[in-house]
């Protein structure tokens, strides 16, 4: 196989865009332009953004972090519009940031500020030449992944991008960062969620494992592509029995959780069919279930015939428990870890109507999220009731999820409490837009896609076969120390790229896409080894992650975290964050604002309290026309006078 893999990581982390100051050596006279023309826009308004020293110091410290020695101009310029300014104090200060910025205050926040202060970014945009992008440290990212891929992984990048007509920062950021796209999202086909919408039509299908190679060809998109690949892969992670790897110290298997998130009437209604990969391992598990279920009955009607004295030597059979490896989520928590301990700890969850998960969940009875979030990361369950004396002990759970969902069900499914107690982030999100239109249903009609994934089924119980041969001395996975170095290379500035933007709140959602990641490129090896005879080493070697399939699960991820950030930003409740009627969350600023306000106030309040913490007069009634207008959470009750509205505050 081709090794694509000979590659200095940091190298790979510049020309993919994710390290900040290799990027900036590109592309700055685009940035620069768009920057002045902002900045333009709020001189001719007499904006100013920075009266207090926070607000100077973040609009320093983003200029310099965006544009360098650029950015100095720029500074004076929007300073001078304080009554404050001085030249040299404002010199010291430039000098001041552009020592001390280290990306965790990006170039976002100056286009934030103005957007505050009144710009409209989206207008801007369109009077510049359609050249992406506003991020700085995503300049040109396009460009330099391609020239990367196309010499590290054939075919990459030779698709037709069609994303590069879509106006950078509208179809990237949300609006809380100036830009219209993520509000908009569910009314348009056409925008992409940053530049990496699929992953799929990124690679050459030839590279991935013969399975999902074969899976992939079935589909007619790249959506579709996406989701059969991210459900063959999420549904075969469960049933990987004996195989293992460290990571972060920990031993973690490759089972992941996944939520496939789309509107009603686009295409995750193939997904079903995925499952028939695993369906003959369920089909003889069911068998030798209902075999022993047939054993029983005999003996246990044997057992009734025997004489009173016979029957009381004798031992009665005990009834074997129901097994399916697919658990259901339609239970109660008891009946659902009893069906996980009946298979042994393993096993996945499939579901594709998500209410049946919120219908189960949202029910005393029924609250096994604490048994799925131990599960993700092998933590023993224990459980107990009183009633019927009931006790459920799994030691080492190993359980894939994979949950599909529209939009509006993903608020009702992943509560705020959901958000605090780390069950969101404990899964990757994919979020595919509408769907292409009417297509021909009776295009290829001789067999349907469910039992095309079935004959793939048969390929991979073989895989699945053979690993049960490994109970004694399981296989261990690992990376090679030049992909550990290359995983490094790429989590740590995606992890301060993603918390930069979107706050602390992301951290924990980065950390758990690279396990997942890591998890993936596990479930990759061992798809590898259909390639192989026989499959898997009997010698106890390691199995070692391929470089084509290492560069596959960071490729999945690149995708994967900005789908995530998606949906987190966009959808997950947050308990602290008021979204207004267009979909945007209020701004930090903003929210702190309203927290100072009294229950009642007057306009000359405000503004007095407005003073007291520095905040233009201007700023102030723009705060509390946008707590009226898109909040909500303020009502006018007369002239001057204002009241929070109830429970708002």
């Amino acid at each position: 196989m081709k090794d694509i893999l000979n590659f200095d990581p940091l190298a790979w982390a510049a020309a993919s865009g994710h390290n900040n100051e290799a990027a900036k050596v590109t592309n700055d006279s685009d940035e620069l332009t768009r920057v002045k023309a902002v900045a333009d826009r709020l001189m001719a308004s007499h904006a100013n953004i920075a009266e207090s020293y926070d607000d100077w110091f973040r609009l320093g410290m983003s200029l310099a972090d965006g544009l360098g020695e650029a950015g100095r101009d720029v500074f004076h310029q929007l300073s001078a519009q304080s009554a404050k300014y001085r030249e040299a104090e404002c010199e010291k200060q430039w000098q001041e940031c552009m020592r001390r910025h280290d990306g965790r205050i990006s170039i976002a926040t100056f286009y934030d500020m103005a957007r505050q202060a009144g710009v409209n970014l989206s207008e801007v945009n369109r009077l510049l030449p359609p050249t992406p992008p506003f991020r700085q440290d995503f300049v040109n990212v396009k460009n330099s992944e391609k020239e990367w891929m196309n010499e590290k992984w054939k075919g990459i990048g030779n698709q037709t991008d069609t994303n590069l007509g879509v106006p950078y920062l509208d179809s990237h950021f949300p609006a809380s960062y100036g830009g219209g796209g993520v509000a908009d999202m569910a009314e348009t086909t056409d925008v992409t969620l940053h530049f990496r919408k699929t992953f799929s039509d990124r690679m050459n299908m030839d590279d991935l494992p013969p399975l999902l190679r074969d899976a992939a060809r079935m589909q007619d998109s790249a959506e579709t592509t996406d989701m059969a690949l991210l459900g063959i892969l999420n549904l075969a992670s469960g049933f990987m029995p004996h195989v293992s790897g460290i990571y972060d110290r920990r031993r973690v298997a490759p089972p992941f959780y996944t939520f496939i998130v789309a509107p009603s009437g686009t295409d995750k209604g193939m997904l079903p069919a995925c499952k028939g990969i695993v369906d003959p391992i369920i089909d003889e598990v069911r068998k030798q279930n209902n075999d022993e279920q047939r054993d029983y009955r005999q003996r246990k009607a044997q057992y009734d015939a025997l004489a009173p004295k016979e029957r009381a030597a004798a031992t009665e059979p005990e009834e074997p428990p129901y097994r399916c490896p697919l658990i259901a989520v339609n239970a109660s928590a008891t009946a659902f870890y009893s069906d996980l301990a009946a298979n042994n700890g393993r096993g996945a969850i499939f579901e594709t109507e998500a209410d049946t998960v919120t219908q189960a969940i949202k029910q005393d009875y029924g609250d096994y999220s604490s048994g799925l979030r131990k599960a993700f990361h092998h933590e023993d369950i224990n459980y107990s009731r009183r009633k019927d004396h009931e006790h459920v002990y799994i030691s080492n759970p190993c359980l894939s999820a994979l949950i599909t969902c529209t939009p509006g069900q993903v608020p009702l499914l992943l509560s705020p409490s959901n958000m605090e107690n780390g069950m969101a982030n404990r899964f990757v999100f994919y979020f595919q837009t509408k769907g292409r239109g009417w297509r021909n249903v009776f295009e290829d009609c001789e067999e349907t896609l469910g039992d095309r994934m079935k004959l793939l089924g048969q390929r991979f119980k073989a895989l699945y076969d053979d690993l049960q041969a490994f109970e004694e001395h399981p296989l261990l996975f690992t990376l090679s120390e030049e992909q550990k170095a290359s995983f490094n290379a790429f989590f740590e500035p995606l992890y301060n790229e993603q918390v930069g933007l979107y706050g602390h709140e992301l951290d924990a959602f980065v950390k758990r896409l690279g396990l997942t990641t890591y998890r993936i490129a596990m479930v990759l090896t061992v798809l590898r080894g259909e390639e192989r005879q026989p499959h898997f080493s009997q010698t106890g070697e390691p199995l070692v992650c391929c470089n084509v399939d290492f560069c596959t699960a960071i490729a999945i991820a690149d995708c994967l975290i900005a789908h995530t950030a998606y949906v987190y930003y966009r959808l997950l409740p947050h308990r602290k964050t008021i979204v207004s009627v267009a979909g945007r969350p209020m701004s930090v600023q903003e929210q702190a604002f309203l927290e100072t306000l009294p229950e009642e106030f007057t306009r000359k309040e405000y503004l007095a309290l407005a003073a007291s913490l520095q905040i233009p007069e201007r700023t102030a009634e723009r705060y509390v026309g946008n707590l009226i207008k898109d909040f909500g959470v303020v009502d006018r009750v007369g002239n001057g006078r204002y009241r929070k509205t109830t429970g708002k505050a």
